[in-house]
């Protein structure tokens, strides 16, 4: 597909001048909150765990505080998790509404948890309503989450119109920092979209200063970075964000997983250059959580319309846009809706993907074919 505005945010330069730090998707391990400096003292590099998942935070610039920037940041992503948007923390925000909300009632939101839920009915929408934030009922009746072979069991074609009762994203309102729901039982997980988002969270976070979530008002916001940080490269999971420059010049490189392969086997690489914005890398794939029975390989990414595993004659799905929250709902919606049909969805979010097919043979959208250099 063409998209200019996509090709000059991206600016990518050749894979021959670029200077590279490499982030691999979806794949980092676990770490230790270890800190990193190189011997020029111009990046920082931290790890750890958030979010179910590893957390990993690169920062470039000529400053003493990049340690400090760094904590504040990884802060910043266990706030928005256990305190706004995880269904699972009792204490959040998210889970307390889904506790607590009544049928119709508007309940007081914050900004924060508004912007990610009105922006996943959005992509909800935009994806012909394959990305349903509320189907925690039909994840639990799969059961795949639990990776236990040994007691899962395919549900019955009846367990699977039961739990297909009391989920819809038409039920969803929030706007103007209010949310309702039109029955108690429907749930809300931003499993599909958290992680990206917190990208979006950190990249506010460096850009328009501290503030105290989840009530920030952008408005109210100073103006310049927290600190002399000049770029970095931020992982959670299976998204990865670039912004800004390193203090060697050149571009960042995004590592896209091998389907097929090792956590460290890496089948691509990306070569982006944000200049002085930032680009998001989300990867979505039925390799990432499944559990194999019978001889079938059962996936966790959950068709709405069938009420089984996605079918889409791919393996992965990686997006490359401006917007983390986008980048991650939107390479688990083309996964469910597969390569077909999906050139406006994608141009509506100023969005680029590679697909990786069933047959191992790869798709590259045309705004990242100059980006796109493959290993095998």
């Amino acid at each position: 597909m063409k998209n200019d505005t996509v090709k000059r945010v991206l600016g990518i330069l050749a894979m021959a001048a670029a200077a590279a730090v490499l982030i691999v998707v979806a794949i980092l391990t676990r770490g230790d909150g270890a800190s990193e400096k190189d011997g020029s003292g111009n990046s920082l590099t931290m790890r750890d765990f958030a979010m179910g998942s590893a957390l990993s935070v690169t920062l470039y610039g000529e400053t003493d505080q990049l340690e400090s920037v760094s904590q504040k940041l990884m802060e910043k992503i266990r706030d928005l998790d256990e305190n706004v948007i995880s269904w699972r923390s009792d204490n959040s925000e998210l889970a307390k509404w889904n506790r607590t909300a009544k049928e119709g009632e508007k309940v007081q939101i914050s900004n924060m948890l508004c912007k990610a839920v009105s922006s996943g009915i959005l992509l909800w929408e935009k994806s012909g309503y394959v990305l349903d934030l509320t189907i925690r009922p039909l994840l639990d009746v799969w059961g795949i989450e639990s990776g236990d072979p040994g007691t899962f069991q395919v549900p019955t074609k009846e367990e699977l119109e039961a739990a297909a009762e009391h989920f819809g994203m038409w039920e969803i309102y929030a706007e103007e920092k209010e949310m309702s729901r039109g029955h108690e039982d429907i749930i809300l997980d931003l499993g599909a979209v958290g992680k990206g988002y917190a990208l979006d969270i950190a990249y506010d976070f460096l850009t328009l200063g501290d503030h105290s979530a989840p009530d920030f008002n952008v408005n109210e916001l100073r103006s310049g970075r927290e600190s002399t940080v000049t770029g970095g490269v931020l992982a959670v999971g299976g998204s990865v964000m670039v912004f800004g420059s390193k203090p060697e010049g050149g571009s960042f490189q995004v590592g896209v997983r091998d389907p097929e392969g090792q956590p460290d086997d890496i089948l691509g690489t990306l070569t982006l250059s944000p200049g002085a914005g930032r680009i998001c890398v989300s990867t979505s794939g039925g390799y990432e959580k499944y559990i194999e029975k019978d001889g079938v390989r059962y996936h966790h990414i959950i068709d709405p319309r069938t009420l089984k595993p996605a079918d889409s004659g791919l393996k992965s799905v990686t997006v490359v846009c401006e917007n983390g929250l986008v980048s991650d709902g939107l390479s688990t919606a083309l996964f469910i809706l597969g390569e077909d049909d999906t050139e406006e969805l994608l141009a509506y979010y100023h969005a680029e993907a590679v697909f990786i097919r069933e047959d191992g043979s790869i798709s590259v959208t045309d705004g990242l074919k100059d980006a796109w250099h493959e290993l095998k």
